[in-house]
Parts: structure tokens; sequence; C-alpha cells
């Protein structure tokens, strides 16, 4: 994994992230094994950033992985959720 686009995630995700997209910084925090960035992550999808089914399938894994943290896997969920209600 690049680690590169990570540090964007400390800033607005309306802000510029140099030569990375939005969907590269998220993924990037999402395949993180760090929570923090984890977390900025999910925050940006919260904050709209749009879902596809491979960012899905990174929030599945954190939902369902029982050493990170009750909050941010319910959070993860609840972004899946919606996500399969909208797409079916």
């Amino acid at each position: 994994m690049d680690p590169r686009p990570l540090i964007f995630l400390e800033k607005p995700y309306t802000e510029n992230h140099g030569p990375f997209s939005t969907r590269r910084v998220v993924l990037s925090g999402l395949e993180s094994q760090m929570e923090y960035w984890i977390d900025l992550a999910v925050g940006w999808l919260e904050q709209g950033v749009p879902l596809d089914e491979e960012i899905v399938e990174a929030l599945s894994r954190i939902a369902e992985t029982r050493q990170k943290a009750q909050r941010l896997r319910h959070r993860s969920a609840a972004l899946v959720k919606r996500w399969l209600r909208e797409n079916g």
C-alpha cells in the first residue's frame, strides 16, 4: 500500500489531494492498519464521498473485524447498509 495519500485525510475532502483521487485517498485510509487513518477515511465517506463496490467491501471487512473499535465498526456497517439500500 502506498502511504502517500494518507496525509490528505487530515484535510477536508473537498480540498486538493495532490496527484491522488478522492477514491484513492479513501481506499488508502480504509486499507491502513491504523485506526486513526481508517477513522478519517470513514469520516470522509460520512461527509459524502461516493461509495462503490470496492469501498463497500473494505468497509465490510472493517465492520467484521472484532479488533477494531466498536464505534468504528458500527459506523462502517451503517455506511454498508446505506449503500446496499440504495444499490439493491
